[in-house]
């Protein structure tokens, strides 16, 4: 029976289970793989993403022609949409059922959605307030995908996102989006509004949390994503030996 790790992710929670042995290569063993292409897109788009956010008014030239549609769109349709990044980037850990749980914030966007009119407080014995501005705090995740994904891909990921940031980091939420960059031939910007967790959806988080920690302390590292989709994209093929032996069944 292995330990328990101190702290999982959303990254290493869908590893194991995508394939438990997947997670054993990754976070066992320490193996870094072979990164794909849309990875290491996604890494690049990131960071530049990252650092328009934490420079707003400094218009930056991609120059990178690997990224440079995607920078694009993330120039001319997402990076106006931001108002006053109250988080860009930023870490958090929080515990879960006594189970450790890390990530790290996309950003945390500070809009300022209206004027509310002079409310009578007089039923509440307070004195009448002047019309004041409203403030919302829209938690932001940036994805590119080869292809529009089906909504609610990354449910589980933004309720543990939406936890770090209310009770980790102490910042209330009012609204949660997804910005997509899909990378067609001519990319373009797909947004997706998450619905705020409601406590259903976090008992359901935290139960989804706990089978792969669970999984992990008593050393489940079967493939079980052999022979599935996972297979395809997986970065450890070339030190599966259950992959292999699948590759030679299937080959003759």
């Amino acid at each position: 029976m292995s330990e328990r790790p101190v702290v999982f992710s959303a990254s290493s929670v869908n590893a194991y289970l995508d394939c438990h042995l997947r997670w054993y290569f990754s976070y066992v063993l320490g193996e870094p793989g072979v990164g794909s292409e849309p990875q290491r897109v996604g890494i690049k788009i990131h960071d530049y993403a990252e650092r328009s956010l934490k420079n707003l008014g400094t218009v930056f030239v991609c120059e990178d022609p690997e990224i440079m549609g995607l920078a694009g769109v993330w120039n001319r349709d997402i990076l106006p949409t931001y108002r006053w990044p109250l988080l860009i980037e930023e870490p958090f850990q929080i515990t879960v059922n006594d189970i450790g749980f890390s990530g790290i914030i996309d950003s945390l966007d500070q809009q300022d959605i209206g004027i509310v009119d002079q409310v009578d407080w007089d039923s509440e014995g307070r004195e009448a307030m002047d019309p004041y501005p409203v403030y919302a705090n829209i938690l932001r995740d940036l994805k590119s995908t080869g292809k529009r994904p089906p909504a609610g891909k990354y449910r589980f990921n933004m309720v543990g996102y939406f936890l770090g940031v209310t009770e980790g980091l102490g910042f209330p939420v009012h609204a949660i989006q997804l910005d997509y960059i899909v990378r067609t031939q001519k990319p373009y910007y797909w947004p997706e509004v998450v619905p705020i967790p409601e406590e259903e959806d976090i008992q359901e988080f935290a139960a989804t949390l706990e089978r792969a920690a669970n999984g992990v302390a008593r050393g489940d590292y079967e493939p079980t994503g052999l022979g599935t989709y996972v297979c395809g994209y997986c970065s450890h093929q070339s030190i599966c030996g259950p992959y292999a032996r699948l590759q030679e069944v299937t080959n003759g």
